[in-house]
């Protein structure tokens, strides 16, 4: 029997309606100086990303330099996200069939959630996890404007150790391997809640990680810096996952940060970086 996650965060983080929505979207990837401006680079090479998860009017622009170098081949997409209230299982699938957006309903893979069911036994599906959970939703709507009926294998992550990581990743590693044409997509935001300045070295201090593939390395510089990655989990789990399938290169598409929006003393840092199975992949969408 089908059951859907109704939108959670739709009227709160982005608009209810499908007109203002698509709004939105048509501003992040044509419109916001902060975007791709209308330019598509397709990456066929390209199997695995790290995206933001702020409302589209604050992380939309940034997120969409990732989204702007889809293949349109691809079926699936591997969702790994923060479960930020810690509500529910700490490592949760989702028990749904279909998760809503204003844009319509996205599926979930059956076949790979029953597979990393069955590969991580400490993963289970769990509906108090996501119910109000904002970090892969958000998501959704890119995902529809880009893939139109893309499949979605969500995951939500709490409080993990470097080796659960790793055990997540390597699952997630084994399902791309068994299922052609998937991306992995890591969930997060960079510094939170800091002047400027400073959330721009503390953000490339993660972000160097992230682009020398090197999870451990995060999990490190996080800690060690106080530094207020929420995603921290989910992107080490996309890194274990991308070494495994041999990724050759990690690329920095756009860092930024909620202030580049609008003037506020305090912001929120954002980066999109595309992971590359091609040394050739270009620096800037």
């Amino acid at each position: 029997m089908a059951s859907i996650r109704p939108a959670a965060v739709a009227g709160s983080f982005y608009p209810a309606g499908a007109a203002e929505l698509n709004a939105l979207l048509d501003a992040c990837f044509l419109v916001s100086p902060l975007g791709p401006r209308g330019e598509l680079h397709p990456d066929a090479s390209m199997i695995a990303g790290l995206v933001p998860h702020a409302g589209p009017i604050y992380s939309g622009a940034c997120a969409a330099h990732l989204y702007a170098r889809l293949d349109p081949a691809v079926r699936r997409v591997i969702l790994l996200g923060v479960n930020h209230r810690a509500r529910g299982y700490r490592a949760a699938l989702s028990p749904w069939t279909g998760w809503r957006t204003p844009l319509g309903e996205v599926a979930v893979d059956a076949e790979l959630t029953d597979f990393f069911a069955a590969r991580v036994k400490w993963l289970e599906r769990d509906a108090a996890a996501h119910a109000y959970e904002h970090s892969l939703e958000v998501q959704l709507p890119f995902l529809q404007r880009m893939l139109g009926h893309v499949q979605i294998a969500p995951i939500a992550l709490a409080h993990l150790s470097l080796a659960e990581c790793a055990e997540i990743g390597s699952a997630v590693a084994a399902a791309v391997r068994l299922a052609p044409k998937t991306l992995i997509l890591a969930s997060s935001d960079l510094s939170h809640y800091l002047p400027p300045r400073q959330t721009e070295i503390l953000d490339r201090l993660a972000i160097d990680q992230v682009l020398a593939l090197n999870p451990a390395g995060l999990l490190d510089v996080v800690a060690e810096k106080n530094i207020t990655m929420c995603g921290v989990l989910p992107t080490a789990a996309m890194l274990f996952a991308a070494e495994a399938l041999g990724v050759k290169r990690a690329v920095l598409l756009k860092h930024c940060h909620s202030g580049d929006t609008e003037p506020m003393p305090d912001v929120v840092g954002y980066a999109s970086i595309a992971l590359s199975l091609s040394e050739d992949a270009a620096e800037r969408g």
